[in-house]
């Protein structure tokens, strides 16, 4: 992810973080961060399994291919396929 788009995901420009920045240096800073929760967030509201299967080298690197198209990590496309799988059998 490159900074322009970690400033569009946050509404965030650099000016106004370089705003920010010299009020900081300068000790007139009145923001704050919030509060620091370790780990990842959470994607889900409740519990996660591991889960491990085998697949073709071919088909893992067709996974990765189709998720960087898509702007996915692999396991992110991987469970948006099992979510549509699910969806299009209940």
């Amino acid at each position: 992810m490159n900074r322009e788009e970690i400033n569009k995901l946050f509404s965030v420009t650099d000016e106004q973080l370089n705003h920010m920045a010299a009020e900081y240096e300068s000790g007139d800073w009145e923001g704050g961060v919030g509060s620091v929760v370790p780990g990842r967030p959470r994607i889900y509201d409740e519990e996660m399994e591991t889960i491990s299967f085998r697949l073709p080298k071919s088909r893992v690197n067709a996974i990765d291919a189709k998720a960087k198209r898509n702007g996915e990590t692999r396991s992110q496309f991987l469970r948006q396929a099992v979510d549509d799988a699910l969806l299009t059998n209940a």
